[in-house]
């Protein structure tokens, strides 16, 4: 048995009859009726909703069925503790909600697909059981295009993606998917006018496979005519910002291909400038006397305040009070310059109140940026900084004077690179014991001469890729990141060490058991060829050491206490033993404190699982974890 379905993207709109407009406000009630139905309490305990459960399904997770659903269970709060009320069942929704489960699973790829609602109705209340039949999977047996130009040369045709589908599940999301990201392809390489195609689809369900020939219409390669541009200056005011540094940020010129990625790009150079408050970019069909290929560009802007002052003052878990304050000029010599002065305290009040000095960690630093350079798609940036810096238990770090120039790339939306040359003069102390285990300077003169500040310069370069569904608290997807470090050390005193430091990390998060299932890899290691060895490890500067254990590493541990340390007593009695040697033994009752020596590389792997609780707050969450790690 063969169906034909053919199905139209239209982007016309037509208006609704002036019957339909009175209908409206009786659907709305229609529809709302059932919430209502289940929200409120006229009804018996024994009709309240107790569980939702779900059995069958080939591909969903509870928690994806359960947000298609209008039926609810009571939460975690309300089942335990009896707080608040259960809602209703109604058994008009449930029905319905049986009808959305089985859609679901026919968009996915299980045409056949059933679902039974079963009521299993007890003194304390309601279980609602949806079984779910999803019968024989459909896999796609055939996809065919018509309309699609051939690709540039030396890249893949337009239609590899959608012939890669056949012989997979047709899952019409993943279908819908493909086709959008095809069209997206077609307007960045010039066909402004490609829209969706229509659609032919032959389904056998006897055999459970689909047949897709799709239509394209992605009309003539365009170029760019004209570009407006116009401004809105704040409140009213004279406008500052002129056309021209508009236009310089735009980076689109009359006669270049037209492409949809360049005018997103242009469109986040405006934004990221920060001198604007909206950026409008559309495009203008040309009148009849001028050829179809051409479209014009019309840019808005809606200017900004270009002054802004940040004070701010807060707790962290290692270094107690913190306050910072910022000034930022978005206007400095011009649109798209930046400057912004950086002030930092941290570290108040870890020690007694009259120790606040000395235990105190500062930053003080101007940045200067631009959101091009000469033109280019790099975001240039140079900031000149000084600072005191500690890592517990393991150095403090003075920096006199340092310098760091960085130059972003953004490749891709997702794909992100970045060029760094830093220099910086100062001292990094470390703890005695661990100058002279770790370092081999022993002596007191050789302390004191460690002391001394020396330049270190360093090149890097670093690159993410970020494949998850949000940024900060990521559900879905994958995220890669990677480093390399080459410095080397500048001074009159000591002997000059060139170092290497690469780092790589990769994580990945998937939705799982009602939550979200994360996993995360981190591998480091530092070189320093032709330096010193002591202890059989390199002599690197202590600050370029690698360092495991605390919350960002293996939790459970004190910040960087994970590998090798040097355990510091602070009383010892000195002895004869019987043979005429002296000997040296930690007196009772003497404290003693971990300083860790850190390493050359280190391996460290994350796996948890997160589960939100909505019924308390929106972002509270319960967090299990098994981290591990290694240092050598």
């Amino acid at each position: 048995m063969t169906r034909t379905l053919v199905t139209r993207r239209l982007s016309v709109s037509r208006p609704l009859p002036w019957g339909w407009l009175l209908l409206l406000p009786v659907m709305c009630l229609a529809f709302a009726r059932p919430v209502v139905a289940q929200t409120g309490t006229r009804c018996d305990a024994g009709d309240r909703i107790e569980r939702v459960q779900f059995e069958g399904s080939p591909a969903f997770d509870d928690l994806t069925m359960a947000m298609s659903l209008v039926t609810h269970e009571p939460g975690f709060v309300t089942r335990t503790f009896g707080v608040g009320t259960r809602p209703c069942v109604d058994t008009l929704e449930v029905r319905r909600d049986a009808l959305r489960l089985a859609v679901l699973h026919r968009q996915a790829g299980w045409f056949q697909a059933e679902v039974v609602p079963l009521l299993n109705r007890r003194k304390n209340g309601v279980r609602v059981v949806f079984q779910i039949q999803p019968g024989r999977e459909a896999t796609i047996a055939e996809v065919a295009t018509t309309g699609l130009p051939e690709a540039p040369e030396r890249r893949r045709a337009y239609d590899a993606r959608l012939e890669s589908l056949t012989g997979r599940r047709f899952d019409r999301n993943q279908v819908d998917t493909v086709i959008a990201s095809l069209v997206t392809r077609l307007r960045d390489d010039g066909y402004a006018r490609a829209t969706l195609p229509r659609a032919e689809i032959r389904i056998d369900t006897a055999e459970a496979k689909a047949s897709l020939t799709l239509h394209f219409t992605p009309g003539p390669l365009t170029t760019i005519g004209d570009v407006h541009i116009g401004i809105r200056p704040v409140n009213g005011k004279a406008a500052w910002v002129d056309s021209s540094d508009v236009a310089r940020l735009l980076n689109i010129q009359p006669g270049d291909r037209f492409s949809a990625r360049a005018i997103l790009d242009a469109q986040r150079a405006l934004y990221r400038s920060e001198a604007f408050r909206l950026v409008l970019v559309d495009t203008i069909t040309p009148d009849s006397t001028r050829a179809d290929s051409l479209l014009d560009l019309r840019v808005t802007v809606a200017e900004a305040k270009t002054h802004s002052a940040r004070l701010g003052i807060g707790w962290a878990t290692l270094e107690c009070g913190r306050a910072q304050a910022r000034l930022t000029d978005r206007g400095f010599l011009g649109v798209g310059r930046r400057v912004e002065l950086n002030m930092r305290a941290s570290k108040l009040g870890l020690a007694s109140p009259t120790d606040v000095a000395s235990g105190l960690n500062y930053y003080v630093g101007t940045t200067l940026s631009n959101s091009r350079l000469f033109g280019l798609p790099v975001m240039p940036m140079l900031s000149v900084y000084s600072e005191r810096r500690s890592e517990p238990f393991a150095y403090l770090r003075e920096t006199t004077i340092g310098a760091l120039a960085e130059f972003t790339r953004s490749f891709t939306p997702r794909l992100v690179g970045t060029v760094g040359l830093q220099y910086e003069n100062g001292r990094t102390d470390v703890d005695p014991v661990v100058s002279c285990t770790r370092f081999g300077q022993c002596r007191p003169e050789e302390v004191v001469l460690s002391l001394f500040g020396r330049g270190i310069g360093i090149v890097s370069t670093s690159a993410s890729y970020d494949r998850t569904n949000d940024v900060s608290n990521p559900a879905r997807g994958y995220r890669l990141r990677g480093e390399l470090r080459a410095g080397e050390t500048v001074s009159e005193l000591v002997s000059t060490v060139r170092f290497y430091r690469t780092s790589g990390e990769v994580s990945s998060y998937r939705r799982a058991l009602g939550g979200v299932i994360g996993g995360r890899v981190q591998v480091a290691a530092a070189f320093a060829p032709g330096a010193e060895l002591v202890g059989g490890s390199p002599l690197l500067p202590q600050q370029e050491r690698l360092f495991v254990g605390g919350q960002n590493s293996v939790r459970g541990y004190q910040q960087n206490l994970l590998g090798p340390v040097t355990y510091v007593v602070n009383n010892v009695r000195e002895f004869t033993n019987p043979e005429g040697f002296s000997e040296v033994e930690v007196s009772p009752g003497s404290s003693f404190r971990a300083v860790p020596r850190g390493g050359t590389a280190m391996l460290v792997g994350n796996l948890e699982y997160r589960r939100n609780f909505r019924f308390i707050a929106e972002q509270l969450q319960v967090v299990t974890f098994l981290d591990a790690g290694t240092l050598w």
